[in-house]
């Protein structure tokens, strides 16, 4: 049985409040980048180094199954410790993975950093998605969905950069400029507000309430990890289109929706962004299985992209609402775990599928775990706006006493 209570409630004036949710923003896009040059170039650079094809999956993914084991703790953490630390944390491990991927090239080197990487996305956003609620308390949804869009801003930009930049220097061209993004987002750390939690859950604080939303995530997004570890591989073999193509039009759909979608949710609920991102995801997948042309790539990215962004943010939005101050980090965090785990589950074993049956087998297997996902989607659902907080949630005054440790988090910080 979870305690019901809250954590330190960030409530600066309304300005103070815009100018805190900024600088969040800015060093997750920052940071992240350092993150995205890489993801769609990996493939590309294991393979160079010797990987055999049926084996890149797996260690693309190896960094999805260390942030699963990471976020199962990770949401405790923040309960008791807060949001800042494990953000700084993470820029530095993404910063330390780019350095060593250019000091080592080797497979078993980088995977291990792979790895590395992994661990600081697992704690990037849950991070950062929990210190943005407690500035909209009232508008959970609003907040993740802002915050995403900036992370999806990152996504847009970094995979098909990262693949030029690939193309026209080699590692260090790619590594580089990712070592460069991580360090000035780790600098940019250090301008977050700070909150400390007032009551905590006791023991993990979980909630039966969420698990059809972790399936539903996980099978909604599955797909994905297929595509991030093969797409770009099948596409050179086949001398197609750049990847690059489908990952910036994913990341656009994603870009364009997830705020508007949160915006969406607080006011009517979550039941019908879920169910079209579904509708949407299911053809963009599909398109991949078609004669790669940029045109199709195009439609498969804007398909998978748009229904990402109606069906995470309905998802994520509902754990919001569905949990407390007390055991919001848990919640947010295992949400991104359904995902980097979806995403290791996705990428290994597409390993399999891509050696037996090529990039088909992939469409093929991520289409039937998108329709997969449509009755846990129904199964969930949170209240919109009107539905109000529950009590003793962030920024709920019945019983809450808020604490900060920087001058814009009371009500007279300036």
């Amino acid at each position: 049985m979870q305690q019901r209570g809250d954590t330190a409630a960030i409530v600066p004036t309304t300005p103070n409040v815009w100018r805190a949710f900024a600088t969040i923003g800015l060093v997750v896009a920052i940071t992240q980048i350092g993150f995205f040059l890489t993801s769609a170039a990996l493939p590309l650079y294991l393979r160079d180094l010797g990987a055999p094809e049926g084996r890149i999956g797996l260690e693309v993914g190896s960094g999805n199954l260390a942030a699963l084991f990471v976020m199962l703790a990770l949401g405790p953490a923040l309960n008791r410790r807060g949001p800042r630390p494990f953000i700084t944390l993470g820029a530095a491990l993404y910063l330390v993975a780019a350095l060593a991927m250019i000091a080592l090239p080797a497979e078993g080197p980088v995977t291990l950093f792979r790895v590395l990487q992994g661990i600081g996305t697992a704690v990037i956003m849950p991070s950062a998605s929990t210190l943005a609620t407690g500035l909209l308390p009232n508008r959970p949804a609003t907040a993740i969905g802002l915050m995403s869009s900036l992370n999806s801003l990152a996504l847009a930009a970094g995979p098909p950069i990262g693949l030029a930049l690939y193309a026209a220097g080699g590692a260090t061209g790619l590594f580089l400029p990712a070592a460069c993004a991580a360090a000035l987002g780790f600098a940019a750390t250090w301008l977050l507000p700070r909150a400390r939690p007032t009551h905590r859950a006791r023991g993990f604080g979980f909630d039966r309430a969420w698990i059809p939303l972790f399936v539903a995530n996980a099978l909604g997004i599955i797909h994905f990890g297929g595509i991030l570890a093969y797409l770009s591989l099948d596409l050179r073999a086949r001398h197609g289109p750049n990847a690059g193509i489908f990952f910036a039009a994913d990341s656009v759909g994603v870009l364009l929706l997830r705020a508007p979608t949160g915006m969406f949710v607080d006011r009517a609920g979550s039941r019908w962004p879920k169910l079209i991102g579904i509708a949407f995801i299911l053809p963009g997948i599909l398109f991949l299985g078609l004669s790669p042309t940029p045109l199709t790539l195009i439609a498969a990215g804007a398909g998978t992209g748009i229904g990402a962004g109606l069906l995470v943010s309905g998802i994520m939005a509902d754990l919001a609402r569905l949990s407390t101050g007390a055991n919001r980090g848990t919640a947010l965090a295992l949400g991104s775990a359904s995902f980097s785990g979806a995403f290791f589950v996705g990428s290994t074993f597409s390993g399999l599928l891509y050696t037996a049956g090529g990039f088909g087998a992939i469409v093929r297997f991520g289409a039937i775990m998108a329709v997969a996902a449509l009755p846990f989607a129904l199964l969930s659902g949170a209240r919109g706006a009107s539905g109000g907080s529950r009590p003793g949630d962030v920024g709920d005054d019945r019983g809450s006493t808020p604490v900060a440790d920087a001058p814009v988090h009371g009500p007279h910080g300036a």
